[in-house]
């Protein structure tokens, strides 16, 4: 049986692989695997109500970090 998270994961991939996303995210060169990290950022807390500005702000965190360190490597 898959947990709630796994179901989550799921359909956010499917979301992914829809034309209009995957046009999107070709066009700004976007990681796929980055994404799906900063996402499970977001799941890490989402079952306990007091962590989740903690989860949002490191979903922010990660993908600000991760665009910085793109923009220094260029």
């Amino acid at each position: 049986m898959k947990s709630l998270n796994d179901s989550l994961r799921d359909e956010f991939n499917d979301i992914l692989q829809r034309e209009e996303y995957k046009k999107i995210i070709d066009e700004k060169n976007l990681d796929l695997n980055i994404l799906k990290k900063a996402f499970d950022t977001l799941l890490k807390y989402k079952s306990d109500a007091d962590m989740i500005d903690k989860s949002k702000t490191e979903f922010e965190n990660f993908l600000i970090n991760y665009f910085k360190s793109q923009k220094n490597d260029n």
